[in-house]
């Protein structure tokens, strides 16, 4: 039997999703975002955090959700990347769960192609589902998940939507 694996928790329209607890940096009330010309809907634009510029992604557009269910200010997930971090919006933080691996199962043809191209595990709790994400593929902008749809009508705008983010360069600040 393996050990538990802990996971912190998010909502996106009522649905649990979790981010290995070693992935998330901090969790943070909304800040304001400063837009970025040109660039996708998928990216609202940056945030600085304590002199650091993150990129922000909207993972309801990035997962091909519904923007109409959210209720109040979203929170935002900072998330380590191999790119470095990363800024999330979600709709509510949730709480970090211990999860035994053994309750693990591949994701279903159910879900939205947006969520399952991004999703590693599902697992079956008390009350819910949890969707476990795989955070290198979610800031792959490959045109799964709505991000696209996000850039059609952006063609021509310089910005190659067949890569990952990339944190901002300093010129740009």
């Amino acid at each position: 039997m393996a050990a538990n694996q802990r996971y912190s928790t998010f909502f996106l329209n009522g649905i649990c999703f979790g981010v290995h607890v070693e992935r998330v940096q901090e969790v943070l009330e909304y800040q304001n975002i400063t837009p970025v010309p040109l660039s996708p809907a998928v990216l609202p634009g940056i945030i600085n955090l304590r002199g650091q510029i993150l990129t922000t992604i909207d993972l309801k557009t990035r997962l091909d959700l519904s923007a109409s269910e959210s209720s109040g200010q979203p929170m935002m997930m900072v998330i380590r990347t191999s790119d470095g971090p990363m800024n999330l919006l979600v709709d509510k933080i949730g709480p970090v769960l211990d999860v035994d691996p053994d309750l693990f199962e591949k994701p279903t043809e159910t879900l939205k192609p947006g969520v399952r191209a991004v999703t590693t595990h599902v697992c079956k709790l008390e009350n819910q589902l949890l969707l476990v994400l795989d955070t290198e593929k979610v800031i792959q902008l490959t045109g799964d998940g709505g991000t696209a749809r996000a850039a059609e009508g952006r063609r021509g705008c310089g910005i190659d939507v067949n890569r990952r983010v990339q944190p901002l360069p300093p010129e740009f600040l």
